[in-house]
């Protein structure tokens, strides 16, 4: 009888592990420690009813292996693209509303052309883009109107990390994959990222009879020799067979505690996400803040969610004050979409705060673990290799944990890190 595949984590990472493992016809069990899975990618239901993600996650249509996942779990017509005539953006100092292209082959459009594109700027992008060395992307762009309207917000929604500290190499990979046409449409979840993308995936997976285990955090493991003997959860203890796997989708901070001699990201940066209760519009829309502590705006139905990456600024603020501010930024941009809303008027809110959102993406080295730090485990998660911490990089890195259990076991020497894959395999 094959073995069964013990996937550690249902976050993205930990579907698309799951799902990898069962296209094959193999067992799947998924283990999540809280009571709902999705990870950072979830909708939150409280009692009150009100209902709403936890971020304004995106997808583009360059995310070749996020959509590829969604057309398997049949939610891929539920990704809608909000604003296909360009991205606005509205400069909270000045009050005007321009659209940006997020292709260079847009701004062959004057219209669609980012403000403070020269020739000079251009060729800027392009050494971006194509980044060899390692620097903070500020010092790759230098300060100016393209830096403020185009590459600081491309920067801090890709990376959540400060142009002053973020990685050129990084945001320069992310860059090259919107570069072929068609690979920079923007899209968003119809409904919402449970109703959207966690429900349809473990919908996927029960139909090819992978069982599902929440209220299941993993406490410890037990090896023996090279390989995981037994997996230690909040109320069992699971005996591996010899033909066992275990793939651990879990955040670097977790595999750390379980295994302490593994090499991880220890610096994170936080996201703060503010979800204001109010009659939107049927149709999702976006819009982006420049000049302002409020970065990203998503409008839905009965709702409007805001985010604010790389936010150190604001963790430490109080939610009465947060509220506030933050409503009274983006009232101009929701009054440009066409809500009656004013600043005095201020819906009900809710903050959600999570310190640790992502690692720090700054540039230089990132501790990086062994793929495979034991002969039958593997790990996925959105930190690991040199991809930005994003939707692509979770799923992919859970394919191909779920890949690197598919073929024997290195013998002789350890596995290598994720920073030196071979060329084809990808982050």
């Amino acid at each position: 009888m094959p073995g069964c595949t013990h996937v550690i984590g249902a976050g993205i990472a930990g579907l698309s592990a799951a799902l990898a493992v069962t296209a094959d016809g193999r067992e799947a069990i998924l283990y999540e420690a809280t009571p709902q899975a999705g990870g950072r990618c979830r909708t939150l239901e409280p009692p009150d009813g009100f209902r709403h993600d936890n971020g304004t996650h995106v997808l583009f249509t360059a995310n070749r292996g996020a959509l590829d996942l969604l057309e398997t779990i049949g939610a891929r017509h539920q990704w809608i693209e909000p604003e296909p005539d360009g991205l606005p953006l509205m400069d909270a100092r000045t009050g005007r509303l321009s659209r940006v292209g997020l292709s260079p082959w847009s701004w062959l459009d004057p219209s669609r052309r980012p403000e403070g594109l020269t020739l000079d700027t251009l060729a800027r992008i392009v050494r971006l883009a194509f980044s060899s060395a390692d620097r903070p992307v500020f010092d790759v762009m230098g300060p100016g109107a393209i830096l403020d309207g185009l590459i600081e917000p491309l920067t801090v929604a890709v990376l959540n990390t400060p142009v002053s500290t973020a990685s050129s190499r990084r945001l320069g990979r992310a860059m090259r994959c919107l570069l072929a046409p068609g690979a920079s449409h923007l899209l968003v979840a119809r409904n919402g990222l449970s109703e959207d993308l966690v429900q349809p995936a473990l919908w996927a997976l029960e139909d090819r009879g992978a069982t599902i285990l929440t209220g299941q955090r993993l406490k410890s493991i037990r090896t023996r020799g090279d390989r995981i003997a037994a997996l230690v959860t909040t109320d069992r203890v699971v005996v591996l067979r010899p033909d066992d796997q275990v793939i651990l989708a879990l955040p670097p901070w977790e595999v750390a505690r379980l295994i302490p001699t593994i090499s991880v990201p220890e610096a994170f940066e936080p996201i703060l996400n503010l979800h204001y209760r109010i009659r939107g519009l049927d149709r999702p829309r976006f819009i982006g803040l420049l000049g302002a502590l409020a970065q990203w705006v998503l409008v839905r139905a009965d709702h409007v969610s805001i985010t604010v990456s790389a936010a150190d600024a604001a963790m430490g603020r109080s939610a009465p004050e947060l509220s506030r501010a933050i409503w009274a930024e983006v009232v101009p941009a929701l009054r440009a979409l066409g809500l009656d809303v004013s600043r005095e008027a201020v819906p009900e809110a809710r903050i959600v705060r999570e310190k640790r959102a992502t690692i720090r993406q700054a540039a230089g080295p990132i501790p990086q673990p062994l793929l495979r730090p034991f002969a039958n485990t593997a790990l996925a998660g959105d930190w690991i290799g040199e991809f930005p911490a994003t939707i692509e990089n979770a799923v992919t890195a859970g394919e191909r944990a779920a890949a690197l259990l598919a073929r024997p076991p290195l013998r002789g020497r350890p596995p290598r890190p994720a920073d030196s894959l071979p060329a084809g395999e990808t982050a």
